[in-house]
C-alpha cells in the first residue's frame, strides 16, 4: 500500500522495497543503514499526520468528504499492514507469506486508483457551479474512466515484472491528477466564494501529484540505467511531497469552516432558549 517512501506507505513507501523490485536481478544493494534509517524517519513523520487526518475527518468533516474518509483510512490502514513487512525486508529477513513486493503492488495499485477516484470526486463536487451541471459531470467521469483504463491498457505487458510496467502507468495516472486538480485550482479561484478548505486540499495534492509525476519518472529512468541512486531519490522527492500533502490536509480539516461554526453557534444558542 502507500508507503512514505513511494508515497506508497503513504508516502512512506520503502525506499529498499523500490530499488530491489526496480532491480530483481541485480544483486547490489545501497547502506541498508541509511535505507533503514530514511524508512524509520518517513515512517515517523508521515503515521502522526495520517492518524491527525483521519481524527479530523471523523470529526464531522467526513459529512462533506466521504470518499476522503474513505481514502485515508484506507491509505492509514494499508501503511501499518505494510510495516512490519517493509522493515523485516530491509532488514534482509523472509517472513512466512506473500513477498513483500508482491502485497506493495497491489497496494500500490489500490492506493493510486483510490487517489485517482479522490481528485475527480473534488472535481465532480466543484462542477455543482456550473450551469450545465449534468452534462458535466457526466463527461467527467467518462474521461476519467477512459483514461485509466486506456493507460492501463497501452502499458500492461504481463512478461515482464510487476513493476517495470506499473511504473509509468502510476506516472500517467499522477499526471492526470494533476491536470485534474489544475482545473480544480482555477475553478476555485474564480468562483466569488473561496473554499478556502478545498483550496487547502486541492493545494496538498497538487504539490503531491507534482512530486509523484517527477518521482515516478526517475524511477523509470533508473530502472534503464541501473542507477540505484537515481531511484532512491525518485522515492525520496515522492515522500517528501506526501508528506506536504498530509501536513496540508491536516491543516485544511482541522479547522471549521465559518459556517459551520455558525451553525454550531446558532445550535447552542437554540439549546439555551430551551
Amino acid at each position: 500500500m502507500p508507503t512514505l517512501a513511494t508515497v506508497y506507505l503513504p508516502p512512506v513507501r520503502a525506499f529498499h522495497t523500490e530499488i530491489t523490485v526496480c532491480f530483481p536481478t541485480v544483486g547490489l544493494k545501497m547502506d541498508s543503514g541509511m535505507l533503514f534509517g530514511l524508512q524509520i524517519l518517513a515512517y515517523a513523520v508521515g503515521l502522526p499526520l495520517q492518524f491527525l487526518i483521519v481524527a479530523a475527518l471523523v470529526r464531522g468533516v467526513w459529512r462533506r468528504f466521504p470518499l476522503l474518509l474513505a481514502f485515508s483510512a484506507v491509505e492509514l490502514v494499508s501503511v501499518l499492514v505494510q510495516v512490519p513487512g517493509s522493515l523485516e525486508s530491509m532488514l534482509g529477513l523472509h517472513p512466512p507469506g506473500l513477498p513483500y513486493w508482491v502485497t506493495y503492488w497491489t497496494g500500490e495499485a489500490i492506493y493510486q486508483l483510490l487517489l485517482y477516484a479522490v481528485v475527480a470526486s473534488l472535481l465532480y463536487r466543484a462542477c455543482e457551479r456550473l450551469r450545465s451541471v449534468h452534462v458535466a459531470r457526466l463527461v467527467l467521469v467518462l474521461a476519467a474512466c477512459l483514461v485509466a483504463g486506456g493507460t492501463l491498457l497501452a502499458h500492461y505487458d504481463p512478461s515482464l515484472p510487476r513493476g517495470v510496467w506499473l511504473t509509468p502507468w502510476f506516472r500517467d495516472l499522477n499526471f492526470v491528477c494533476a491536470l485534474m486538480d489544475i482545473a480544480l485550482w482555477i475553478s476555485l479561484l474564480v468562483a466569488r466564494d473561496k473554499d478556502r478548505q478545498l483550496l487547502m486540499l486541492s493545494g496538498g495534492l497538487g504539490v503531491q501529484f507534482a512530486g509523484a509525476s517527477i518521482g515516478e519518472s526517475l524511477r523509470e529512468m533508473a530502472i534503464h540505467s541501473r542507477s540505484h541512486p537515481l531511484a532512491l531519490a525518485g522515492g525520496v522527492i515522492m515522500v517528501a511531497a506526501s508528506v506536504f500533502r498530509y501536513y496540508a490536509w491536516w491543516h485544511a480539516l482541522r479547522r471549521r469552516r465559518p459556517e459551520e461554526e455558525a451553525s454550531t453557534k446558532l445550535q447552542a444558542m437554540r439549546e439555551r432558549s430551551l
